[in-house]
């Protein structure tokens, strides 16, 4: 191993941030020692160069923001439609874990193709909460048969989460509770 050692000088400079940054020397009650100082700062070839490029950009801000006249009425000419309902949602099926201890659906995928088909990864993802004898499988489900699972996938450890491949919607990837990830080609 290589090591690199500096020794560094520390200074203490004081600034009296009671009223913006005033330098320790100069009294910001005193209207003389300010303005006194902001002349000289003001003075400054850096100070210039930098209110120069502020005032270019803040210049080019102040265009953009008179481009778009904010309050000027753009769908005056549309018609309001008096009777607008408000949203709202209906159940069509419940998919339900088959399994006697019931777990948490951690994900779903839909099938690529049609909307027909999804799977679902369920796992408990409270550490050390799930029994040794839980079951570990997720589900692939028809939309037309929510009573019972179109086919069952057999992980090692329970999914957390699982994905169709876009390109080929036969295959499936999911990751497990363990940290693995599996593939199946349904």
């Amino acid at each position: 191993k290589q090591w690199y050692q500096r020794r560094v000088r520390a200074m203490s400079r004081g600034i009296n941030h009671v009223e913006g940054g005033w330098p320790k020397d100069v009294n910001a009650a005193e209207v003389e020692q300010t303005l006194r100082y902001r002349k000289k700062v003001e003075k400054d070839e850096v100070y210039i160069q930098a209110i120069q490029q502020l005032g270019s950009v803040m210049e080019h801000t102040i265009k953009q923001n008179n481009a778009v006249d904010i309050y000027e009425e753009y769908f005056d000419d549309v018609i309001e439609d008096g009777c607008v309902e408000p949203p709202s949602a209906k159940t069509i099926n419940v998919f339900r874990d088959p399994n006697e201890i019931k777990r948490t659906a951690t994900n779903i995928s839909w099938y690529p193709d049609n909307a027909q088909k999804l799977a679902v990864a369920y796992s408990v993802l409270e550490f050390q909460r799930s029994s040794p004898g839980m079951c570990m499988d997720s589900y692939i489900w028809d939309v037309e048969s929510p009573n019972k699972a179109d086919m069952a996938l057999k992980p090692i450890s329970p999914l957390v989460c699982i994905e169709y491949n876009p390109k080929d919607p036969h295959c499936l990837v999911g990751g497990q509770y363990n940290g693995q990830l599996a593939f199946w080609d349904t």
